[in-house]
């Protein structure tokens, strides 16, 4: 996911983008223009729109070898109910 995805993702979950400036703790005009690129996003409001949305920031590589094994071990499962 990138940041325009975690972005639309709460613009639906709050319905309006006044609804999501409130919960952002910004004005409207404020969120518009962080939207548009006009303005950059502080951390804190990218922190609140992770807060909200229910989202966290992962890294790849910590998470990749879990997966990798998670699907090994599938794998194993999967072959094994085969025969």
């Amino acid at each position: 996911m990138n940041f325009t995805s975690l972005l639309q993702v709460a613009l639906t979950k709050a319905s309006k983008n006044e609804n999501l400036a409130t919960i952002l703790d910004l004005a409207p005009s404020s969120l518009s223009r962080r939207i548009n690129g006009e303005t950059g996003w502080d951390e804190k409001d990218i922190n609140k729109l992770l807060e909200f949305t229910g989202y966290e920031l992962l890294s790849l590589e910590e998470y990749s070898k879990k997966i990798e094994t998670l699907k090994g071990a599938m794998k194993i499962l999967l072959n094994g109910e085969e025969k």
